[in-house]
């Protein structure tokens, strides 16, 4: 029988590690900046790719499975380039709009926003994913 001092230590340590487990920390390299929509599902998909923990096939296939729509003005528009900011205000690559939530610009962030996914990835993880759609590659939403 466990003497109770022992049994109070183990469901200490258990709660700790479970708490540790159910909230693991951020990334620091994560991190978006201020004001952006979150897109961190689709960055950590991308960044274990880019860290050789899974391969171009494995990424495609999760990619796949968020089943990201079409941006309402078509997957193009997320490459169209943006005019320069107000004078004072500065440009942040990494801030995505809000209305690129839930559609493929998350992925698209993942190149454009300076994260390290190559044109030449994105492109096959867009014709994986909406490569059937009207207009591919300039995707329309139906």
């Amino acid at each position: 029988m466990m003497k109770p001092m022992l049994q109070r230590s183990l469901v200490v340590l258990l709660a700790i590690a479970t708490s540790s487990l159910a909230d693991p920390p951020k990334a620091p390299d994560l991190v978006l900046p201020s004001g952006s929509a979150d897109y961190t599902r689709t960055l950590r998909l991308v960044k274990t790719y880019l860290a050789k923990e899974r391969t171009l096939a494995q990424l495609t296939k999760d990619v796949v499975t968020l089943k990201l729509k079409v941006h309402p003005l078509g997957c193009g528009y997320v490459f169209m380039t943006p005019p320069p900011p107000p004078p004072g205000i500065t440009f942040e690559q990494a801030l995505m709009p809000g209305d690129w939530v839930g559609t493929f610009g998350e992925v698209a962030m993942t190149h454009l926003g300076g994260w390290g996914l190559s044109r030449e990835d994105y492109d096959v993880l867009h014709r994986a994913a909406h490569g059937k759609q009207k207009g591919f590659p300039n995707c329309k939403a139906q």
